[in-house]
């Protein structure tokens, strides 16, 4: 009799098993510390690779300096000048902005929310972290700049209801690094505000809206379809830690996604491209 063909995990249903954020591992999934096979466009892990995610040392060979960590630490005590020079240290290892963004800050803010959410934090040490990342994307964010003419426009949005928008502003200066004229109109955008932000954006062609707040999935939605509605043609993206693979942003109605912000110029062209 022909064995049964084994049930493999999303990123959350192993996130729940390892009792750890999704983005952690989605983290050991991008470092090479867990198994996964890409199917139909996202992440599934066998239950069987889950007992002991190997180490980055076991990886690389090396073991990498806990950045993150660091400037988890300097943030939560409030130190804008610390963090930053922890910022500045791992740049000067050779870290790039964008990676700043998205292997050090943007894993230090989940790891604080995370921690916040059950308990581990205060409030006022959530609000302090917050704080210091807000003065780090300002110092960071110029980086991005460059010269000369840009590639085209991009609109980046976040539902009614989200009230974080650091994310947001972390991604579209990646965007900005890639070149394209972005207009952040950051969190609890209304539809009405996207549409006529779409009508005056010259050669737009994406729409990215992220969602951090499950809670927030509805709204989001409702936001895709307004873009959709107003201009079938632009190509529409969404993420954000409650958006966890592709299967998910189309049932929103997006076009596609990618979990890391480096691959979403790549990803904004390939998608125009194919239209």
């Amino acid at each position: 009799m022909a064995s049964e063909s084994p049930v493999y995990l999303t990123l959350n249903e192993a996130a729940d098993r390892l009792g750890v954020h999704y983005m952690t591992v989605y983290r050991y999934v991008r470092l090479g510390m867990l198994p996964a096979t890409k199917v139909g466009g996202s992440w599934r892990i066998d239950p069987d690779d889950l007992a002991m995610p190997r180490a980055p040392s076991e990886v690389t060979g090396r073991q990498p300096a806990p950045w993150s960590a660091r400037l988890r630490q300097r943030m939560l005590a409030g130190d804008v000048e610390g963090s930053w020079q922890v910022v500045e240290s791992a740049m000067a290892s050779g870290v790039s902005p964008a990676g700043v963004y998205v292997d050090i800050l943007g894993p230090a803010l989940h790891e604080i929310g995370a921690t916040w959410r059950l308990g581990g934090l205060g409030i006022e040490q959530e609000h302090l972290a917050s704080g210091v990342a807000t003065s780090i994307v300002g110092r960071l964010g110029p980086r991005f700049r460059r010269r000369g003419r840009h590639r085209a426009g991009v609109l980046v949005a976040m539902p009614v209801g989200e009230r974080h928008g650091l994310g947001a502003a972390m991604l579209s200066d990646v965007l900005r690094g890639e070149g394209y004229a972005v207009l952040n109109l950051g969190p609890d955008t209304p539809s009405m505000s996207l549409v006529a932000a779409m009508r005056e954006t010259d050669e737009l062609v994406a729409v990215v809206v992220s969602i951090v707040d499950e809670a927030r999935l509805p709204a989001g939605g409702r936001l895709i379809a307004a873009a959709r509605r107003h201009d079938p043609s632009v190509v529409i993206v969404a993420g954000g830690f409650a958006v966890p693979d592709e299967a998910a942003a189309r049932s929103l109605g997006a076009d596609g996604w990618t979990a890391d912000p480096r691959r979403l110029g790549g990803l904004i062209e390939d998608l125009a491209a194919s239209r």
